[in-house]
């Protein structure tokens, strides 16, 4: 399970200037280190460009967020019932679109449904 840390993205965000590109925030948290996985979940934030701090702070936690619940249920279970649980807990609409996107099937592990997700926000 990706262990991201908030205060680790907080700690890069000073440091950059708004509005700023994915690709600038991500550039920034390499020049300071940031731990391989709290770096992975920055990777996972929407493409696009942001105003704020805030903005990102709120899309890395919904990532976060909709990893915890792929880890903390009982598998297998289907899409349906993911996207549903998804809805429930407010999770960005980026991963409910995502997770919309993927096969309708049923998942045995939380790295089956991660792998689908991560490909279909990627080819957004």
């Amino acid at each position: 399970m990706i262990q991201a840390s908030t205060t680790e993205i907080q700690s890069i965000l000073g440091n950059v200037k708004y509005p700023a590109t994915k690709n600038r925030i991500i550039d920034e948290a390499r020049k300071q280190n940031i731990s391989g996985d709290t770096m992975k979940a920055l990777e996972n934030i929407p493409d696009r460009e942001y105003n704020s701090a805030d903005e990102i702070v709120n899309e890395f936690e919904s990532f976060q967020k909709a990893v915890e619940i792929f880890h903390n249920r009982k598998y297998p279970v289907t899409k349906q019932e993911l996207v549903n649980e998804a809805r429930d807990l407010h999770v960005r609409d980026v991963i409910i679109r995502a997770l919309e996107a993927c096969p309708d099937k049923e998942y045995t592990s939380p790295a089956d449904v991660i792998k689908e997700c991560r490909t279909r926000i990627h080819n957004r």
